[in-house]
C-alpha cells in the first residue's frame, strides 16, 4: 500500500507559517502600532484645544490677566493682619526690602526732571521702578504722597520712610502691591540713609 504524500505546509503535525503568512503578521502588527500613535497624537490635540479654550475663558471673564498688572501668582501675599480701617489702618507695618517694592513715580508740578530725578535715587537704593508720569495736582502744593490699595499697605509704609513728609492715600481700586509717589512743590529729598528708619510702625495718612 503507498504511503500518503505528506502535506508539505506540515511537519510532524505542526503548521509550517510560510513567507506570505508571515508578511501578513507583519503588516498587522504595522498597523495596530500606527493606530496607536495616532490615537496618542489625537489625545495631545484634544487636550492643547481644551487648554486653549480654557485660558481664553478665563481671559474673557477677567480671571486671568496678561501683561500690565501682576498676576495674583506674582503679586505678595497680602499682610494677614486684620485691617479694621481701610484708609488708614492703625496697624504696624514691616519695613519691606526695597527689591520688593515697585513704584510708579508722578510729578504734580511743574518742576521739571522732579519725577526722573527721584526715580534715579530710588532705584540706586535697590526700588524698582514702573514708570514716570505726571498726575494728582492737587497735590502740587504738598510734599507729596504715596498711594496704594489693599494689598500695598507694607509697601507704602517703606514707600513713606524713604520720602519724609508724605502721607499716605487709599486707593481701593488700586491693583496689586504697586505704590505711587507723587512728588510736590515741598518735596526736598529722600531721607538720608544713615538717617533711614527701618523699624516697624504706622502709616502717616492724609487728614
Amino acid at each position: 500500500m503507498m504511503r500518503d504524500r505528506e502535506d508539505p505546509g506540515q511537519w510532524h503535525g505542526a503548521h509550517i507559517v510560510d513567507e506570505q503568512e508571515l508578511s501578513f503578521s507583519s503588516d498587522g502588527q504595522a498597523k495596530k502600532r500606527a493606530r496607536k500613535r495616532q490615537n496618542i497624537v489625537f489625545t495631545v490635540m484634544a487636550l492643547l484645544v481644551i487648554a486653549v479654550l480654557t485660558g481664553a475663558v478665563l481671559v474673557f471673564n477677567g480671571t486671568l490677566k496678561l501683561g500690565g498688572e501682576p498676576t495674583a501668582a506674582q503679586s505678595p501675599t497680602p499682610s494677614e493682619t486684620k485691617i479694621e480701617n481701610a484708609k488708614c489702618p492703625a496697624v504696624n507695618f514691616k519695613y519691606q526690602k526695597p527689591g520688593d517694592v515697585e513704584i510708579r513715580v508722578l510729578n504734580t508740578t511743574d518742576i521739571s526732571g522732579l519725577a526722573s530725578d527721584t526715580a534715579k535715587a530710588l532705584e540706586e537704593r535697590g526700588f524698582k521702578i514702573s514708570s514716570l508720569t505726571s498726575g494728582w495736582k492737587s497735590l502740587a502744593g504738598t510734599t507729596g504722597a504715596v498711594i496704594a490699595g489693599p494689598d500695598g499697605y507694607a509697601q507704602a509704609f517703606t514707600v513713606q520712610r524713604q520720602v519724609p513728609g508724605t502721607v499716605f492715600i487709599y486707593d481701593e481700586k488700586k491693583w496689586g502691591s504697586r505704590v505711587d509717589l507723587a512728588l510736590g512743590e515741598k518735596y526736598e529729598g529722600l531721607e538720608k540713609e544713615r538717617k533711614l528708619d527701618t523699624s516697624d510702625g504706622k502709616l502717616v495718612c492724609a487728614k
